[in-house]
């Protein structure tokens, strides 16, 4: 709509052998590479943590070298989204730090969230923008234009909701504890269940997505093949087909990560797949009924 030109810079991944099989471990962004992609022209930096579909949550160390980058560069503002900000499973370890707390950058960043993530409801669509008022401002400007199914109520309602989630809820000391330990306890169920599969699950530190590495899993060539309108490249990426394999012989359907990439960095996504623990009880563990039915008979 602003006439805008995307340039991407791909999380990449460190070998499964030098990690510890978690996101924050795996998952890194090349600084260099950062920085390289910044121009005089660059006007904003789209930042996600905790980071769909990865899980990885930015550490204090890497958002320092961020906002040294962006402070680099005066015409540069950070859009923060933080819609899994409450969906934290180590707290004390890998807590969510806003890059709008560090020194300088409040005046830089604009911070979204969403009450579709952290109170279930996707489809009332309500969220909030948070930052300066110049860029608040500008926010404001545009949203009567870009807005939809944003009814009073729902607004209303979520308002009360921001207040009460600070209240004791189902044994926890709030419902945000409550909500970050029945994810976790999803998280791991799903865990479990890509490794009865062979997928190596790259364990995340927040969110409800999970990557599953998948070298080790070999299914028919003839799937590679194929050819839809839908693949990102030509010829069809590893990960894609194998998500279409696995949907069709497995009964498990998984999100290929390549859908995430420009054309240039489909490859670095092609022995991952991208599964999902925001389901119901009774959804996960048929996931693992199937996967136990195919790849233990």
């Amino acid at each position: 709509m602003a006439g805008g030109v995307p340039k991407y810079v791909p999380l990449r991944s460190k070998p499964l052998e030098e990690t510890d099989h978690t996101a924050n471990a795996m998952f890194y962004l090349d600084f260099d590479e950062l920085e390289q992609a910044v121009s005089p022209k660059t006007k904003a930096f789209i930042l996600n943590s905790p980071h769909n579909p990865t899980g990885k949550m930015f550490s204090r160390k890497e958002l320092e070298k961020i906002s040294e980058i962006v402070q680099k560069n005066p015409q540069m503002t950070v859009i923060a989204d933080e819609v899994y900000e409450y969906i934290l499973f180590d707290p004390e370890n890998s807590p969510h730090i806003s890059i709008s707390s560090l020194p300088g950058m409040f005046d830089r960043t604009l911070t979204l969230s969403s009450s579709g993530k952290t109170f279930s409801c996707t489809g009332w669509k309500v969220g909030w923008a948070i930052g300066p008022a110049h860029l608040t401002r500008a926010v404001t400007s545009v949203q009567q234009w870009v807005n939809f199914a944003v009814a009073t109520p729902n607004q209303d309602a979520i308002a009360v909701c921001l207040k009460k989630a600070h209240e004791p809820y189902e044994g926890h000391a709030s419902y945000y504890e409550y909500l970050a330990a029945e994810y976790k306890r999803k998280r791991d169920l799903l865990v479990d269940s890509l490794k009865i599969a062979g997928i190596t699950p790259i364990v995340p530190d927040g969110g409800f997505f999970i990557m599953g590495e998948t070298s080790k899993v070999e299914f028919p060539k003839e799937y590679t093949e194929e050819v839809t309108d839908a693949m990102p490249t030509n010829p069809m990426p590893r990960d894609w087909a194998m998500s279409r394999w696995m949907t069709k012989e497995v009964g498990v359907t998984a999100i290929p990560p390549s859908a995430f990439h420009e054309k240039e960095s489909v490859h670095l996504a092609k022995n991952l797949l991208r599964f999902a623990a925001c389901k119901g009880d009774e959804t996960l563990l048929e996931a693992q009924r199937r996967f136990k039915a195919y790849f233990e008979k």
